[in-house]
């Protein structure tokens, strides 16, 4: 079989090499040797072959970089990769290998559970990246529409909010979950009202900085607030943080001379800003505040409650704070002659209850006397508990000393904790007292309303520990308020409540003032408390109680910056607080622009603020900023003047509302400014001379003038380089206006369309050409009686030339040309030419065209020609209106003269006339005809036919 398969494969290699003999190409030679012999051949090729020295070559290279290349090629020619891989991963696993499976399974479980840890990360990446971006989408759209006016309120949150805690839970009061309406009145005349009563605030309070006397800023804000309960009480816990009284004693009184008066700008700047010593006792401050605050709000709801329900309290006549929170227990707790389980009795009423609410309303010693009255039943109860509660009554801090507050926390652990039944009231006391168990936040029956949850957060509240970690600090409570969130004091968006700002109050009672502001101006109930997050920033600042943003860290979007904390703990938030003010002024400014200059006053508060480095320069650059801007938008007329002061007829100066209140921008008047400051004295004294950082010329009245030429307003750009005392400046604008309106007449001459007389120089704008050429009038009248803008004393623009007098002389020659333009208008072309050869533009004279008949004095004429660079740049620019008007005014009498009038004296006269009138229109050729390029063909062929038809 094996022979008949070797036979057959014999036969086919043969038939094979026939064919391939036949089918090859001709060029391709055969092999005709058998396999030794082409094995001895090749072995011979090799041994003459020699090895190349590329190895050599390489291995010195290698060796160079301190690589042993022959050592890595032997290592590679030994490498058994039949060992890479272990064999359990290249071969099938049997179905009986139970470990190898497990093991396997156990593989592939840990692959999967990377991979899908993997894709989840990327996906929460994604959503969170999509996010980001539509949060940051909507704030440019708010932003933007901000801008543009298109953020309308659609509710009224002026409704006034109910401050009954009776139905409030944790984090939900009954006043934020109550759905409010919107009263009958439209909301932008009740917004337009708000904003006027905390206005009035505002300028009451700038008027006290001028004066150098404290304001009550924010008592005064709690009376523009008109009885909206939750933003009354904001500011109300405001007034406790800061201490400030509700009023100051009249000046008249004894005791109130300027040494007894209170500061009340910036006493806080330092220690919330700067040193850390003082901020210390500024957060026991902040603490103490929050608390009194909460006491008082209860206090009221105490009386409230009792007058509501008379048979119940059973009030009676004694007027003490322990009866009537004695009938406001029997009101809560007394039910059809019982008391309510869970009370502890002494002596047949609950004491510990009462004790508690005496404390809760602030009445500390009132609670002693209480306890003092039962003392001996109370001491059977509860030994030595009267004598540690008047160490803490007594204590300033509320405090107990370390040894005493030991012992107490024993009594508290062993017996209050362990009892199955114990009046809450009672534990709260021990809580309060000893500062116990602080991380248990809430007790049954005791915290059952907001108010009551923050007021015993902030009772237990210790500052006197120097670890900020410590539970019992503010910074703690802050962190775990923080953590709750907004979500847990206002209703949540789309639930159907208004948010009332609560949750700017609960910011304000743990330090957080900037978030407090930008809690307001953000939360979502249509704007309405807007208008209250911008004054209590004032407040705020006013105190020195608000940390602003540098324009490094700052955001155009939000108001609101969050820079890493140097501690590593909570970061340190900051206002932008310039922007916040013009948001919030922009849609008002441009109708009443000096309220909106009362808010601009505020920014100068913050240039003490030491650091970021800078930030307070900032601040004050941000309020000239916004000054200027105030002047460019603010609508002309006497109410702009009324802003930045301006110049009667008899060319003195009357002060407007910026340079009254200079010292409030922190600006100097400058020298050329002394008249306004004249009348500064009168009202108001200078700051001393340190905080005057710059003059209100260089900061204000130049910038603001060039914006204004800028935005072709150059009337108000004229008055206020001239309240400025650039004069010769003042001038110059005039040419330059005035050059551009005989200009623009150039579009409207007709050129080219055969001929005839257009003197329509003024443009298409005659009421606005009428406007600036009296005022141009005015000025150089005032300014020739008074020696101004001559170019030849001290003036900011002319730089030691006479350019003053080259403007001046612009002036009057561009008036010329106008004036001639009105003449030829209504048909009076003698006193047209006569205007127009009394500039001296042109050479028309009798002394150009005198001499012998139909002869010009062509050197005049070309030395006049030689002049035209000398003139001043708008005169240049006008040459072919001024051209054009000349050779009308002339084509146009000599038409009234061969017409028959014009001319008295006969044909010899009025051919004489003729004479001359050939000789200036000739004259006026050659003129022009010198002035190569400098105007169109167009003008050129006008001007020729205008010749012919003189001459003719």
């Amino acid at each position: 079989m094996a022979s008949t398969d070797l036979s057959s494969i014999l036969a086919a290699s043969k038939d094979l090499t026939k064919h391939l003999l036949h089918s090859k190409p001709p060029d391709l030679p055969s092999v005709n040797l058998s396999l030794e012999q082409i094995e001895a051949q090749s072995r011979r090729l090799v041994s003459k072959h020699n090895a190349s020295g590329d190895a050599d070559r390489a291995n010195y290279l290698l060796a160079q970089a301190s690589v042993d290349g022959s050592a890595l090629s032997q290592s590679i020619a030994h490498l058994n990769t039949s060992t890479t891989f272990s064999s359990s991963t290249l071969q099938p696993l049997q179905d009986t290998d139970v470990s190898s499976f497990l093991r396997h399974a156990h593989e592939q479980n840990l692959i999967s559970t990377i991979e899908h840890g993997r894709n989840e990360t990327q996906d929460s990446f994604y959503r969170m990246l999509e996010d980001r971006t539509a949060r940051d989408w909507e704030a440019m759209k708010k932003r933007l529409f901000e801008q543009l006016g298109a953020s309308v309120p659609v509710v009224s949150s002026l409704m006034t909010s109910s401050t009954s805690l009776a139905a409030s839970t944790m984090g939900m009061s009954s006043s934020t979950m109550k759905k409010q309406t919107s009263t009958s009145a439209p909301l932008s005349l009740q917004m337009h009202s708000k904003m006027l009563a905390y206005d009035r605030t505002i300028v009451a309070l700038n008027s006290a900085r001028l004066g150098d006397t404290s304001f009550p800023i924010i008592h005064a804000l709690i009376d523009a607030a008109d009885g909206n309960g939750q933003i009354t009480f904001m500011f109300t816990v405001l007034a406790k943080i800061t201490q400030e009284p509700p009023a100051l004693p009249p000046l008249e009184h004894a005791s109130a001379h300027i040494l007894n008066s209170p500061i009340f700008e910036r006493k806080y700047a330092k220690a919330y800003l700067a040193s850390p010593t003082p901020a210390l006792s500024l957060r026991k401050q902040i603490a103490t505040g929050a608390r009194q605050a909460l006491e008082e709000q209860y206090f009221f709801i105490v009386q409230r409650t009792v007058h509501s329900h008379p048979s119940e309290a059973q009030l009676g006549g004694d007027p003490s704070t322990a009866n009537l929170i004695r009938a406001f227990c029997a009101v809560r707790f007394y039910r059809q002659g019982e008391w309510m389980s869970g009370l502890e009795l002494v002596k047949g009423a609950p004491v510990w209850a009462q004790v508690f609410f005496l404390v809760r309303v602030g009445e500390v010693s009132e609670a002693f006397q209480v306890l003092m009255r039962i003392k001996d039943a109370v001491d059977a109860r509860e030994p030595g508990f009267i004598d540690v509660f008047r160490i803490w009554a007594e204590s300033t801090e509320r405090s107990l000393p370390r040894l005493i507050r030991d012992q107490f926390a024993g009594v508290y652990n062993a017996h209050m904790l362990q009892a199955q039944a114990t009046d809450p009231f009672k534990l709260a006391l021990y809580k309060l007292v000893a500062r116990l168990d602080v991380g248990r936040r809430s007790i049954a029956n005791v915290t059952t309303t907001t108010e009551d949850w923050l007021w015993m957060q902030f009772a237990m509240v210790d500052e006197n520990s120097s670890d900020e970690n410590d539970e019992s600090s503010l910074a703690s409570l802050t962190k775990v308020l923080l953590a709750y969130g907004e979500r847990h004091f206002e209703p949540a968006t789309g639930s159907g409540g208004q948010k009332s700002g609560l949750w700017a109050s609960v910011l304000l009672m743990c330090g957080q003032f900037e978030r407090a502001v930008a809690s307001l101006w953000d939360h979502d109930s249509g704007g309405s408390l807007q208008v209250e997050a911008v004054h209590l920033a004032i407040a705020l600042a006013y105190h020195g109680l608000l940390r602003v943003s540098s324009k490094a860290e700052g955001s155009d979007v939000n108001i609101l910056t969050l820079s890493p904390s140097n501690a590593g703990t909570q970061p340190t938030p900051s206002l932008a607080l310039h922007t916040l003010i013009w948001r919030y002024i922009r849609q008002f400014v441009k109708m009443d622009a000096k309220e909106g200059l009362q808010y601009v006053y505020i920014l100068p508060l913050s240039n003490d603020q030491p650091s970021p480095p800078g930030v307070g320069r900032e601040q004050l650059e941000a309020a000239w900023e916004l000054v200027r801007r105030i002047i460019v938008m603010a609508n002309g007329g006497p109410m702009w003047e009324e802003l930045v002061g301006g110049v009667r007829g008899d060319g003195t100066r009357f002060p407007g509302v910026i340079p009254t209140h200079l010292p409030l921008l922190r600006l100097s008047p400058s020298s050329d400014f002394q008249p306004s400051t004249q009348s500064l004295s009168s009202s108001s004294s200078f700051r001393p001379s340190s905080l005057q950082t710059s003059d209100y010329k260089s900061q204000i009245l130049l910038p603001a003038a060039s914006s204004l030429l800028s935005n072709d307003r150059l009337p108000e750009a004229i008055k206020l380089y001239d309240l400025a005392g650039e004069y010769d400046t003042v001038v110059g604008c005039l040419a330059q206006a005035l050059g551009n309106v005989v200009a623009s007449g150039s579009t409207s001459l007709g050129l080219g369309s055969g001929g005839g007389t257009s003197w329509s120089a003024t443009g298409d704008q005659p009421n606005r050409t009428k406007e600036l050429e009296k005022t141009a009038r005015e000025i150089l009248t005032v300014y020739e009686r008074l020696g101004r803008g001559t170019g030849v004393g001290v003036s900011g623009s002319s730089g030691g030339t006479n350019a003053g007098g080259k403007d001046r002389d612009a002036c009057v020659k561009l008036l010329k040309i106008l004036e001639a333009s009105e003449w030829g208008r209504d048909g009076h072309v003698e006193r047209a030419l006569e205007i127009l050869e009394s500039t001296s533009l042109v050479p028309l004279d009798v002394s150009v065209a005198g001499g012998k008949e139909g002869d010009v004095d062509v050197m005049k004429v070309t030395r006049k020609a030689e002049e035209f660079t000398q003139q001043h740049e708008a005169l240049q620019r006008c040459l072919p209106v001024y051209v054009v008007m000349c050779m009308d005014a002339l084509s146009g009498v000599a038409s009234k003269i061969k017409s028959g009038g014009g001319v008295h004296g006969g044909e010899a006269q009025k051919i004489a006339t003729l004479a001359i009138l050939r000789k200036k229109s000739r004259a006026l050729m050659v003129y022009a005809g010198l002035l190569k390029y400098r105007m169109s063909p167009e003008v050129y062929g006008y001007l020729a036919r205008g010749d012919v038809e003189v001459a003719l």
